[in-house]
């Protein structure tokens, strides 16, 4: 009988939301900028990314209805109209496994992890998105995923496979944040495998844009304590070469699908490897 189907919490701030315009006309007026739609016609990519795939499973809890829970094809972004890297993470995955996985992103931009994400073991008020984070991730394990996905994949049961983190950008404008980041990405994670009781979950720090070298620095430290506690739990997935800080307002990869896409694909390859 197939093994239990996979499941991925994947969690962060706007980058994670997903801001790849599929059209021309959501891509705005940046220098970088590009939609989806322009990478097919230019044959960057492949016409097969916009079908819907029948083995990746996507559930989005957001502030607004955006997508309603289904199999994966773009439009699971910030808006219909976007992708965020669920799209390249679940191509890649989806392509090297036979079985099926599930994607469940929960996001919400402007939010930093000195306040809004803030774990318990972290001291101080715990942050309402982490709360809603683990009671949303334990509701849809408990009940939700077998109502709303197929039930053949329902039958099988899960397992939790990995934690993907993709925030930081707001912390950098909050007085003692980027010095706390280290310590808070920490706790972040044991907590996580702790209310999940996972203590050896994979755990997936992308590398977002950030203005400050001191926050870089404090996702590479808290990734390598995560590992010096337990080998090979944790990993930086690199993404600074995507972003040209030498244009003012291009510090997120905002507005352009073919960096959204490399950063799905990247954080994949990083669980395959």
């Amino acid at each position: 009988m197939p093994g239990p189907v996979p499941v991925f919490l994947m969690a962060g701030q706007s980058n994670m939301e997903g801001y790849g315009p599929l059209d021309d006309a959501d891509a705005g007026d940046w220098p970088l900028s590009g939609s989806l739609s322009a990478l097919i016609a230019s044959g960057a990519e492949d016409g097969s990314i916009l079908s819907t795939r029948d083995d990746v499973w996507v559930h989005f809890d957001s502030d607004s209805v955006v997508h309603a829970p289904g199999f994966l094809e773009p439009g699971f972004g910030a808006s219909v109209g976007f992708i965020g890297p669920e799209l390249g993470f679940g191509e890649v995955l989806g392509n090297a496994w036979e079985e099926p996985i599930v994607l469940y992103k929960t996001a919400t931009g402007g939010t930093t992890l000195g306040l809004d994400w803030r774990p318990p073991s972290a001291g101080g008020p715990v942050g309402p998105l982490y709360e809603r984070m683990i009671t949303g991730f334990q509701s849809f394990l408990a009940s939700e995923i077998a109502a709303s996905f197929p039930k053949q994949l329902a039958e099988r049961g899960y397992r939790v496979a990995g934690f993907v983190w993709l925030q930081g950008w707001n912390d950098q404008f909050e007085d003692g944040f980027v010095e706390q980041y280290e310590d808070n990405l920490v706790a972040l994670v044991q907590d996580v495998r702790s209310v999940l009781q996972l203590t050896s979950l994979p755990a997936l720090i992308v590398e977002g844009p950030t203005l400050l070298d001191e926050l870089r620095s404090a996702r590479v430290a808290a990734v390598a304590r995560l590992n010096a506690e337990q080998a090979d739990s944790a990993f930086i997935v690199e993404t600074n070469d995507l972003v040209d800080e030498d244009l003012e307002g291009n510090f997120h990869f905002h507005f352009n699908a073919k960096n959204y896409l490399e950063v799905g694909r990247r954080s994949a390859t990083a669980i395959l490897q």
